[in-house]
């Protein structure tokens, strides 16, 4: 069973690129590293220019458990200065998922 945690980050005005940068690192190194950690989609809202949606797809229960102390918690430390308030997160089990890519 696939679980994923959808987090949804809001930053102070002029701080998403300079906080989501810092994300995107943690996600390249900490999370790849975790055991469990299946993958991720960053989002950059459209509607909100200071707001990102990041979504983490783990193993099983102990790996997004385990996730929250290591790789999330972290993450907040590292930019909590850029954050107009803390993440709001949900956790999903995956039912289905499609990734394609179609030939060129």
């Amino acid at each position: 069973m696939v679980l994923a945690r959808m987090s949804f980050w809001y930053f102070k005005k002029g701080k998403r690129d300079e906080g989501f940068s810092e994300l995107d690192r943690i996600l390249n190194t900490l999370a790849q590293d975790a055991q469990g950690f299946r993958g991720y989609m960053s989002l950059l809202s459209y509607e909100d220019p200071n707001a990102v949606t990041i979504l983490t797809l783990w193993q099983d229960e102990d790996a997004l458990k385990k996730s929250e102390q290591d790789v999330f918690a972290g993450a907040i430390k590292k930019v909590q200065d850029s954050l107009e308030s803390p993440p709001r997160i949900e956790n999903y089990r995956v039912f289905s998922t499609e990734l394609f890519q179609r030939p060129q």
